[in-house]
């Protein structure tokens, strides 16, 4: 390999490292904002859980972008989901939540942001890169015990979007 191949190899997998730290960043940022909301508010309300998701509007107009290659059966899929059964699921995902931090006995007033673990993933959900995350929080009332919730993240263009946030697990440090 000669040297401007490997100066050019070394660019773009900086340029490659750059755009996944920027992307993290965001992720983040969205998880933590999330859990300042929820902390402020004192619940984790069905508005706060709905309005950090992924809008399926938004799902609908990347299935149609030729950059996103999404796969006809997804495009099919995505443009299936009615407007009313995407909120039903939504209320599902987040009635679950709320009935296992109630049998945790979670303070949401007391929630605070610990650390966002990630897993990426080249090919996740709906054929588009994304991540797998997994949100862990404290609640300040309860003494050495973690929270986690699973978080994923779809990619659509360069922008991370909340696809599902579910399994809320209790624990111990």
């Amino acid at each position: 390999m000669n040297k401007f191949t490997t100066a050019l190899l070394l660019f773009f997998l900086f340029q490659l490292g750059t755009a996944q730290n920027k992307t993290v960043v965001t992720m983040k940022s969205h998880v933590m904002k999330m859990m300042e909301q929820i902390s402020d508010n004192g619940s984790f309300t069905r508005s706060i859980f709905k309005e950090n998701m992924v809008a399926i509007e938004l799902l609908r107009k990347a299935a149609d972008l030729p950059e996103l290659r999404m796969s006809d059966t997804n495009k099919a899929v995505v443009k299936s989901i009615k407007r009313a059964a995407y909120n039903e699921l939504l209320q599902e995902d987040h009635q679950a939540i709320i009935e296992t931090a109630t049998s945790f006995n979670i303070n949401w007033k007391k929630v605070r942001f610990e650390d966002f673990l990630y897993k990426s993933k080249a090919l996740f959900k709906l054929g588009q890169p994304g991540f797998e995350g997994l949100l862990i929080f404290k609640d300040k009332t309860q003494k050495d015990i973690l929270f986690t919730l699973r978080v994923d993240f779809i990619m659509l263009g360069t922008d991370p979007y909340i696809l599902e946030i579910d399994d809320l697990k209790k624990v111990l440090k």
